[in-house]
């Protein structure tokens, strides 16, 4: 397997899912000695907008925009051009492939991640909404059309990463939430049903690993981030081995 000249320190997004500026703020500045790259949610998003946005990039920080934007495509494709210039390096974005192919046409060298399916769906969810393929089908089958369609990435559970690299290839960046580290509890209400450590994750494709409260809800947010980033180093060296 291929492993992209990426820093380490870029590679562990940490999700800013809080509902305050002024607490988003405050854990960018105790992990940003750990991580150079953060995720700002809905949930952010509609407290803090883009003047939010904008004091993380410019503190020479990078920024994965979650709002999985999903409408006809015309309309996608014009709030993705809203994007534009703002120095956001990730946005995601939901749908079929004429959605995601309009997102890719408005990027305009802003990074379009297609979000295949939520890590927090099993396959009995998934069943359902009328699926009639696994899972990982389903997740290589959408990784594969948003590749063809022009989006530099996806974003799927650690469990399909594998299969992902497999069939899409080495040039897609495979961005994984649902990432559990090995040291330490799960925490409490834990909503994500494809969870895997951030080993596992990193050794069987992904690229970026999206990290929320494992990191935030520890008693040392910053030990926790460095903690993760080992496990990262660590499956980057079996990876190159």
């Amino acid at each position: 397997m291929q492993v992209k000249n990426i820093p380490l320190e870029e590679r562990l997004i940490f999700a800013l899912d809080v509902a305050e500026m002024d607490q988003a703020k405050e854990l960018v500045r105790m992990l940003e000695p750990e991580t150079r790259f953060f995720k700002v949610g809905l949930q952010l998003f509609l407290a803090g907008g883009f003047p939010m946005v904008q004091w993380i990039v410019d503190r020479g920080l990078k920024v994965m925009l979650d709002l999985k934007f999903y409408d006809i495509p015309q309309t996608v494709e014009l709030a993705v051009r809203q994007l534009q210039g703002r120095g956001i390096s990730f946005a995601t974005v939901h749908g079929n492939r004429s959605i995601i192919k309009a997102a890719a046409s408005g990027a305009d060298g802003l990074g379009i991640l297609a979000v295949t399916v939520l890590t927090s769906l099993g396959q009995e969810e998934m069943e359902e909404f009328g699926a009639r393929r696994s899972i990982e089908e389903l997740v290589i089958s959408r990784a594969v059309a948003a590749r063809d369609a022009g989006c530099i990435g996806i974003v799927c559970s650690p469990k399909e990463a594998a299969g992902v690299r497999r069939k899409a290839g080495s040039e897609l960046i495979i961005v994984t939430p649902g990432i559990r580290p090995e040291t330490g509890s799960s925490p409490d209400n834990d909503d994500q049903a494809r969870s895997a450590s951030p080993f596992f994750a990193v050794l069987n494709g992904s690229d970026y690993l999206v990290v929320g409260r494992p990191v935030r809800d520890s008693d040392n947010p910053a030990g926790a981030a460095r903690a993760i980033k080992k496990e990262i180093a660590r499956a980057l060296e079996a990876v190159n081995r």
